[in-house]
């Protein structure tokens, strides 16, 4: 199917927490937060629901010309919550070699990898007053 016929004057609701959500295509955890979700592979099913998200094909930012002018502002939260937490915390890179994945987007990857997924390990220590 391709094309769905909406009459003139039909209400349409997008239900952008239940795509967020949904176990149909994130599987039976849906709901719980798991970051790591999107280091390994995309589930088919995300891939082609083709999601209009401007983020981790997502919609809770949207796309197109109607994407949330929140999405610039919370990525400058993130930075400044990071900026607080290079204060007190102290950052280095994993002592294997990283190698860089050339394709469509660069990626990165431990030399000693079995698996080619994107990944960066860092070490992370609490700094002394």
């Amino acid at each position: 199917m391709n094309d769905v016929f909406v009459p003139n004057n039909t209400n349409v609701i997008v239900s952008i927490m239940a795509s967020n959500i949904n176990p149909e295509l994130w599987g039976p955890d849906a709901e719980e937060f798991k970051p790591e979700r999107w280091l390994a592979p995309l589930p088919n099913e995300v891939l082609q629901a083709h999601l209009p998200g401007i983020y981790s094909n997502l919609l809770t930012f949207f796309g197109g010309n109607r994407a949330c002018i929140g999405f610039k502002f919370s990525q400058l939260e993130m930075k400044v919550v990071l900026s607080t937490l290079f204060e007190s915390f102290r950052f280095s890179l994993p002592k294997d070699e990283i190698v860089w994945n050339m394709t469509t987007i660069a990626t990165p990857n431990l030399k000693s990898s079995p698996i080619h997924v994107p990944q960066m390990p860092l070490r992370v220590e609490l700094v002394q007053s």
